[in-house]
C-alpha cells in the first residue's frame, strides 16, 4: 500500500490523442517534444508505483456541432488517453455535483481518471476536495494545455499551499509566447519548474537506479 504523505504523486491534464496524436482533431504546437518526455515520466510511474490523478477532456457531440474543431467528443478515439499512459489498476470517476469521494482512492488503485467537462478542472467537486484533502508529498503536474487548464491547475493547487513541481518539456501548448509568460507567472507564484530528464534522475537516484538519460547524437565512424 502507498503511503501517500512520504510519496509524489503525478497529476497528468488531458494527455488525450486529439490533443497529442499525429492525426488528433487539435495537435497542440509542440507535441513532436513532449511526446518522449510522457513516455519518460510514465516509465517512471510505474517503476516506482507513483500514484497518478489524471483528467480527460469530455464533449457531448452537442456541444461541438457546428464548431470547426471537434475535439475530445464523448466516445470518440481522439477522446482516449494515449495508451502508455494508462496505468494497468485503475478507476473512472465521472464529473457531477457530487463530493463524495473515498480520500484513500489512491491506496487501493494506482491511478484515477477524472472526467472534465470545463476549462477549470477544480470544476469537479470530486477532484477539487481530493486534491485540497489528500495528503502528499507534492504534485508533479504535466499535461496540457500550459497556458489554460493546467496553469488553473497549477495556481489553485499553490492557493491550497500544495507543494507543486511542473515539468516544463512533458506540457504542451498551442500559443508559445503565452506558454513561456505562464511558466514565468508559475514559477513566480512558488511552483518548481524541472524537466523530465532531471526529475526522472532525482526519482530513481534515491533508489541507486541507472538513469541513462535522452541519448546523445550519434557519432560518425567515417
Amino acid at each position: 500500500m502507498t503511503c501517500l504523505s512520504q510519496s509524489d504523486v503525478f497529476l497528468d491534464l488531458c494527455t488525450q490523442i486529439d490533443y497529442l496524436g499525429y492525426e488528433g482533431a487539435r495537435r497542440c504546437t509542440n507535441a513532436a517534444d513532449v511526446l518522449p518526455s510522457l513516455r519518460r515520466l510514465m516509465a517512471v510511474a510505474r517503476w516506482e508505483k507513483l500514484p497518478t490523478i489524471s483528467c480527460i477532456d469530455a464533449r457531448s457531440s452537442d456541444e461541438v456541432r457546428g464548431l470547426r474543431s471537434a475535439e475530445c467528443v464523448v466516445g470518440s478515439r481522439g477522446q482516449r488517453k494515449l495508451h502508455y499512459t494508462l496505468l494497468p489498476n485503475r478507476a473512472v470517476v465521472e464529473s457531477d455535483n457530487c463530493l463524495c469521494i473515498p480520500l484513500d482512492l489512491l491506496e487501493r488503485v494506482q491511478q484515477v481518471v477524472f472526467v472534465k467537462r470545463h476549462r477549470d478542472p477544480f470544476t469537479n467537486p470530486k477532484l477539487d476536495r481530493l486534491l485540497t484533502e489528500m495528503p502528499a508529498k507534492r504534485f508533479v503536474v504535466f499535461g496540457l494545455p500550459l497556458e489554460g487548464s493546467l496553469r488553473l491547475m497549477v495556481l489553485g493547487l499553490l492557493l491550497r499551499s500544495r507543494r507543486v513541481t511542473l515539468v516544463r518539456d512533458a506540457c504542451g501548448f498551442w500559443n508559445a509566447p503565452e506558454a513561456e509568460m505562464t511558466l514565468r507567472q508559475l514559477e513566480a507564484k512558488g511552483c518548481e519548474i524541472l524537466d523530465s530528464d532531471e526529475y526522472a534522475r532525482r526519482a530513481l537516484g534515491q533508489h541507486n537506479v541507472a538513469y541513462r538519460g535522452r541519448p546523445g547524437p550519434r557519432r560518425s565512424v567515417a
